[in-house]
């Protein structure tokens, strides 16, 4: 029986890790050990991701609209961790899988009583819509205050009135990764798109609690995280003006369209 078959069954989804040539062997070896504990029958499938050299990040960043939506621009291996996920996300289309896990190298499984819950019950979790459910949010100084809340057995769900970054661990449901792939071109990170959830039409939640977590600083540490600071240096006084009316105007956004849902919940 195909993954895709053993899914469609109420099997698990395929566990897509997402690599790069640069990242360092003993990430790999620890997520699949990892995985292997979770759940012994998960079809664990690695991504090899793009690298801040390939020309499909010239191809597949836009300037343009980087500096007309965001504070700073963008850099390459930052893309190229997009482009990475782009090419999990074409994996799921490709394979005709309902759903995956998806997991950058670095994570750590925190809870797998939860994690597991969620893998199993993938066919509820991504119910009603939902085409993204998070297992990883980086944390805020405070906790996250839920608009919506929900519980599919074991596992709690929250829709976040104030999206938090953090792509790290993540259940994708097949349109959910259409739905990433119908934008040709990108210009925001990839955790940046994700708090821009109505531009796709993107219904994404949480696990509150994060059962994943990332482990980087025991795995080598970040590979954009030098990068990603020098860049923030050159932000001049003009563009972090622009980038908070940016931040203003997309809580606004962000306010109006959690409105209108609850209003068509109600």
């Amino acid at each position: 029986m195909s993954t895709t078959d053993a899914t469609a069954c109420g099997g698990p989804p395929p566990a897509l890790i997402v690599t790069c040539a640069k990242s360092p062997p003993a990430r790999l070896a620890s997520a699949r050990d990892q995985l292997s504990a979770l759940h012994p029958a998960l079809d664990v499938q690695v991504i090899m991701g793009a690298v801040a050299e390939d020309t499909e990040i010239d191809k597949l960043y836009d300037p343009r609209s980087n500096r007309r939506l965001m504070k700073r621009p963008l850099t390459r291996t930052e893309v190229a961790i997009y482009a990475s996920h782009r090419r999990a996300w074409q994996r799921v289309l490709d394979d005709g899988a309902p759903c995956a896990l998806v997991l950058e190298d670095d994570f750590r499984i925190r809870d797998h009583t939860l994690a597991r819950g969620a893998l199993e019950g993938w066919r509820a979790v991504l119910a009603d819509g939902r085409d993204i459910v998070k297992l990883f949010d980086f944390e805020k100084r405070r906790p996250p205050r839920a608009a919506f809340e929900t519980r599919v057995g074991a596992v709690p769900l929250a829709k976040w009135a104030s999206p938090t970054a953090g792509m790290v661990a993540y259940l994708i449901s097949r349109d959910g990764a259409r739905k990433f792939l119908s934008r040709d071109r990108i210009f925001r990170q990839i955790d940046e798109d994700t708090k821009y959830f109505w531009e796709l039409g993107l219904d994404i939640w949480s696990v509150p609690g994060s059962p994943v977590v990332d482990s980087s600083p025991e795995l080598g540490g970040s590979l954009v995280g030098d990068e990603r600071q020098a860049n923030r240096t050159r932000t001049t006084v003009g563009r972090s003006l622009w980038g908070n009316a940016l931040s203003i105007d997309r809580k606004l956004r962000t306010g109006w369209h959690l409105s209108r849902e609850w209003l068509g919940r109600s």
